[in-house]
């Protein structure tokens, strides 16, 4: 990458942080040339390159001024079906994971940030720490509930967050995905109703299908959330046996519930008298320095099961993830996760309890939020380059997760075959519900290593895109609502 380049990813990532507001004057390009060390006419070609990308505008004798967002947030999404559905799986998901390990494909597809992005180092030091101090606990094995070290240092974190929690009420699993699969499998039978998000996380629609259990999509707002009201008539009909809900930073869309709508959520399902299940993978993955309260801070009945993960925010590869019961589950969760897995890896659980004693993680996950909302911006500054007219993006709240709404008749599963042939990977939108919706739609990840490989590979991807639409150049719709912010 040439040094004007660099200098261009610099200052587009302080402006995705918002170290630099749209509106505000950057520094004049004699400032940053002293600054830096480099030449007048470096910086004055870093700014041209950012004006290129449509990040920064000239004004004429008052220097160069950060643009504002030109995306508009998606429409509303559609209504949800009147009736449950069977979940039927796919086999692109078994596509998008071999694509995420695959070092020729850029991985837009899976939702795991490049691990140029956690924090490596400090893990790897508490992995030693915990191997030379703990060797023999380490061969053996963790039975649920699991290390009460880490137990503990999970009921710490969620206290600051307004969770009364004591850590013999946690369980220790492998991953949030599994904390899912285990409280619904406590929950419910096969051909039981479960209400979800409409798009959802489709590793939780293939959880509903391996238990034989029905989907029932609920519409789910890009700016509000999943919708309240249709959630309330649903419960009504008394066959809906478990709720999963994603409440801050919601994957696919990013969006974060407020505290007075997780609020009336939890009011809603202790109203009709139906569990809760709150997925927080990316709830410290928002505004830097901020956590947002979890939906079972408020919860008052036992009603919500709590699936939470380090595997967005510290470390992929531990594999570690946690689940709150009530405290009449908690006997029938461990057992649970005993006849899948028996433990979870006792060095993981250990390394991840070392690491959180360290002191480090909220600064990192301060950093981590910075890097992703700069990744982001940096995702749908080339979207609005690159993706043909009509063009819709969501505006994500939290986490590094970008919804696109394509133009036209857009089939983003048929395209994925002609992506990957390029070493691109995206999940299609059909992934995200169990009905045919969403078929014009895709989900990508923005926490890649940003290099000209992956400028390049959206750049196709668009003209990909732009062939099966028979549509060019971006052009923001209007009228559809105006940026929720994020």
């Amino acid at each position: 990458m040439r040094l004007y380049e660099r200098l261009a990813d610099d200052v587009a990532w302080a402006i995705g942080a918002g170290v630099y507001p749209p509106g505000t004057r950057l520094p004049s390009v004699r400032d940053v040339s002293r600054h830096r060390g480099v030449s007048v006419s470096t910086c004055v070609r870093a700014y041209h390159e950012l004006e290129r990308r449509g990040v920064i505008e000239a004004a004429p004798r008052s220097g160069f001024f950060v643009v504002g967002r030109r995306h508009s947030a998606l429409p509303t999404i559609p209504g949800g079906r009147s009736s449950p559905v069977a979940v039927a799986g796919s086999d692109r998901i078994l596509q998008l994971l071999a694509a995420a390990t695959d070092p020729r494909v850029v991985n837009f597809g899976a939702a795991t940030p490049h691990p140029d992005y956690m924090p490596g180092t400090a893990v790897a030091a508490a992995s030693r720490t915990v191997w030379g101090s703990a060797r023999r606990r380490c061969m053996s094995q963790a039975f649920p509930p699991g290390a009460v070290e880490l137990r503990t240092a999970v009921a710490r974190r969620l206290a600051m967050s307004g969770c009364r929690l004591d850590p013999d009420g946690i369980l220790i699993t492998n991953g949030c995905q599994e904390a899912m699969a285990i409280a619904l499998k406590t929950l419910c039978r096969p051909g039981d109703v479960v209400a979800v998000e409409a798009p959802t996380y489709y590793g939780l629609l293939e959880v509903l299908e391996q238990q034989q259990l029905r989907a029932l999509p609920i519409p789910a707002d890009p700016s509000q959330g999943i919708s309240l009201e249709a959630l309330d008539r649903a419960l009504q009909t008394g066959d809906v046996r478990a709720c999963v809900v994603t409440p801050v930073a919601s994957n696919p869309l990013g969006v974060t519930l407020s505290d007075e709508r997780k609020q009336a959520l939890v009011d809603l399902v202790e109203r009709h008298a139906v569990a809760l299940i709150e997925d927080d993978t990316y709830g410290e993955l928002v505004e830097a320095g901020r956590r947002h309260t979890p939906v079972k801070a408020w919860d008052r009945t036992g009603l919500v099961y709590y699936c939470g993960s380090a595997t967005k925010t510290i470390c992929a590869g531990l594999r570690v993830g946690w689940l709150v019961a009530p405290a009449s589950r908690r006997q029938s969760v461990a057992f649970e996760q005993y006849l899948r897995t028996i433990s979870v890896n006792t060095q993981a659980q250990l390394t991840l309890a070392q690491y959180l004693a360290t002191g480090q993680v909220d600064r990192q996950l301060r950093s981590a939020a910075r890097s992703y909302r700069g990744c982001v911006s940096e995702l749908i500054a080339r979207i609005e380059r690159h993706f043909p007219a009509g063009t819709l993006i969501s505006a994500p709240q939290g986490g590094f997760l970008v919804w696109v709404e394509l133009p036209g008749a857009v089939d983003t599963a048929s395209l994925l075959g002609e992506a990957l042939k390029r070493g691109i990977s995206f999940a299609p939108g059909a992934l995200f519900a169990p009905d045919d919706r969403f078929g014009n739609c895709m989900r990508l990840n923005a926490a890649v290593a940003w290099n000209g490989r992956s400028y390049e590979a959206l750049e196709t991807l668009g003209g990909l895109i732009e062939r099966s639409s028979g549509r060019s150049g971006f052009v923001p719709n209007a009228g559809t609502g105006a940026d929720p912010g994020g």
